[in-house]
């Protein structure tokens, strides 16, 4: 005759096996469908942000969704009733939505404020958002649906620092906020300003421009990144160097592989083997490594043999390299992963939950998605389950609100 304590521990037991199946299963239709798609950038090569831009369909290629989308609070309730096809975050008060094959926008109290009447809308930005109107024309509105740059562009980024990019016949250039023309366009691809720096693509070669336009590097690179601790990481001639704000080398390019500098130090790769780099070019901690990156919180993850774990600037192992995988910090807390389950850990190492879930999603304002048994789960920085499944998807909270997929 089984115990109680049998029978719990035999549920429990087949409630991991469950989640690992539903895990398995979830990543095996992921691959599924992204293996038709084109891959994502990583942090080694150049994602320069513009085109051409994939733009919505025409209005008769939208289905209507059988399980409408609506706003839940950070208590879990629903406070935006499940009326829409698809929605977005919000951003500066508003959130875009869509009923049938007609975006608009929407207010805190689910209230539409902007006419559901165009066939591509986006998140606002620095007061202003991209929409795309039905004979394929793109322009800005204001917070009150007012038109400030009339749509007659046929592509368009959003707005960062007060510039925008914009492609005319299949060139790109910068427009300001009333649409005067800061730059000419010139190039065959133009990221948003970041910092005062855009990355741009001419002539098949990268490079830096200021947000006057004046060039900062030229476009003669394989790849080109923005400056970061006043060095920017290029490809040139199949190997990365750094280069100063002077334009010259800083450390020549002969690493088959590098990233970014974070507080004077740099991951690099010499041969096969990961180390970290000082601003002379020396290695700070010698090359060891299967991957090395910038996890944050003044720490580097690290995969040996590939199990991950993860250093310090001085090549201290603070974190054993003993994790099946290992995500960066966000909000002083990462993911991790041990025998196909997830978990959470502190920047201190201290493990905040044990690896019981099927999927872990980054910390978003003190908040973290988690597929448990029943569906996905909110968890706060305690490791908690503050907002328990209820609903088919959820999507990460923003402006204290969070897309959620109702069943029924």
């Amino acid at each position: 005759m089984i115990s109680l304590n049998g029978v719990l521990i035999l549920r429990y037991n087949l409630g991991l096996l469950m989640i690992k199946i539903i895990t398995y299963l979830f990543f095996l239709f992921s691959f599924l469908l992204t293996s038709c798609q084109p891959d994502s950038a990583t942090q080694e090569e150049n994602t320069v942000q513009n085109g051409p831009a994939q733009l919505p369909p025409i209005e008769e290629d939208y289905e209507e969704a059988q399980y409408k989308w609506g706003y839940i609070n950070r208590s879990g309730a629903l406070v935006i009733t499940d009326n829409f096809d698809e929605t977005r975050n919000f951003s500066e008060g508003l959130a875009v939505v869509r009923k049938k094959g007609r975006w608009g926008y929407i207010d805190k109290q689910g209230m539409i404020v902007i006419p559901l009447q165009f066939q591509g809308a986006w998140s606002f930005s620095e007061g202003l958002a991209r929409v795309q109107t039905y004979d394929h024309k793109m322009g800005y509105i204001n917070l009150k649906g007012a038109w400030v740059i009339p749509a007659e562009y046929a592509e368009l980024g959003d707005f960062s620092e007060g510039l925008a990019s914009f492609r005319q016949d299949q060139l790109f250039g910068y427009l300001d906020r009333e649409g005067k023309v800061v730059i000419e366009p010139q190039y065959d691809q133009a990221s948003a300003f970041e910092n005062g720096v855009a990355r741009i693509k001419k002539n098949g070669k990268y490079g830096l421009i200021k947000n006057k336009g004046t060039v900062l590097l030229e476009p003669k690179y394989e790849k080109a990144f923005p400056f970061s601790d006043g060095l920017a990481r290029v490809k040139s001639e199949g190997l990365y160097g750094y280069i100063d704000k002077s334009g010259k080398w800083a450390i020549k390019p002969t690493f088959v592989s590098a990233f970014d500098f974070n507080l004077g130090i740099a991951p690099a790769k010499k041969d096969t083997q990961f180390g970290l780099l000082d601003a002379t070019g020396n290695f700070v901690v010698e090359p060891q490594y299967d991957q090395l990156w910038y996890a944050g919180d003044s720490l580097w993850g690290v995969e040996l043999s590939s199990k991950y774990g993860l250093i310090n600037a001085f090549g201290e192992v603070v974190i054993p390299i003993s994790f099946d995988q290992l995500y960066s910090f966000s909000e002083g807390i990462a993911p991790y992963q041990l025998d196909g389950l997830w978990g959470y850990l502190d920047n201190q190492g201290k493990l905040i939950t044990r690896a019981q879930f099927g999927l872990a999603w980054p910390f978003k304002d003190g908040l973290a998605r988690t597929a448990v048994y029943r569906g996905i789960a909110f968890i706060d920085t305690k490791g908690e389950i503050v907002i328990p499944p209820g609903y088919m998807d959820v999507r990460d909270f923003s402006e204290d609100l969070a897309p959620v997929q109702v069943y029924r």
